[in-house]
């Protein structure tokens, strides 16, 4: 969602409330790393019409309710806070279903401003090897504030058999389920609504995004987006500071 449907300054189109209650016949999907319960307050006026994929597919949520959940083990969370101990520019979020955890950041202004735009439920703590058992953890966040995650991800050692990590962003690394993704998670949904995959579209801009095009009978990567991504993408849409995910349905829908 962040750099595919909302701009740089993390605005959702003006347009996006109205266009979703005009189109009742296309089920929305709001597919992102944020967890569910910022998404929804984000899209509160219009949340009862949209399922929403949060955790980078670690949740499945519509109309108040869970309908899918995949999450780490706390021998995993704590595997996820050991691999950057040493690291001072990594900041760990262990990201529970029903609220997030971190160190607090004090005077770090860049991190602080992450958390309020990713976690309105959060609470610190000073130890978070501590918290690992506290809440159902369903992914652990690094955030990098020098903005180079992808020279990290490429050093990582090999994950536990039951987990994999996938670059979400210039700044972030989460590490997730395995089952976990937003591919998966579209392919449940489209089940459960009876929803064959040709009729399938999907939109992104980053790696956490590259399950989900795959799912799609129809991808587009936004022309902001990773090159890996947009080296797999049917189409490529106009950039998120563009309104691009909107100028292409109205093109396929109006």
């Amino acid at each position: 969602m962040d750099g595919t449907l909302v701009n740089d300054q993390k605005e959702v189109p003006a347009s996006f409330d109205n266009w979703v209650l005009s189109h009742p016949d296309q089920q929305m999907v709001i597919a992102s790393g944020r967890p569910y319960y910022t998404n929804e307050e984000l899209f509160s006026k219009i949340k009862d019409h949209l399922i929403f994929i949060g955790d980078n597919g670690g949740v499945i949520y519509q109309q108040g309710k869970v309908l899918a959940k995949s999450g780490l083990t706390s021998e995993e969370a704590a595997f996820c806070l050991d691999l950057f101990k040493d690291d001072p520019i990594a900041s760990p979020i262990l990201c529970g279903l029903k609220e997030g955890i971190s160190h607090d950041p004090k005077d770090d202004k860049l991190f602080l401003k992450q958390l309020d735009t990713y976690y309105i439920k959060r609470r610190y703590a000073e130890d978070l090897a501590k918290e690992v058992d506290s809440d159902e953890i369903i992914k652990v966040s690094v955030y990098f504030g020098d903005r180079d995650a992808e020279s990290r991800f490429k050093k990582l050692p090999p994950m536990p058999a039951d987990m994999d990590a996938v670059l979400a962003g210039p700044e972030w690394i989460d590490f997730v389920n395995k089952e976990a993704n937003k591919g998966t998670a579209l392919t449940k949904i489209a089940e459960m609504k009876g929803i064959p995959k040709d009729e399938v579209l999907a939109f992104g801009d980053y790696l956490n995004d590259y399950t989900m095009l795959e799912a799609a009978g129809l991808s587009y990567a936004m022309v902001n987006g990773h090159p890996d991504l947009k080296a797999i993408a049917d189409e490529i849409a106009p950039s998120n500071n563009e309104e691009g995910v909107m100028q292409v349905l109205r093109q396929l829908f109006d």
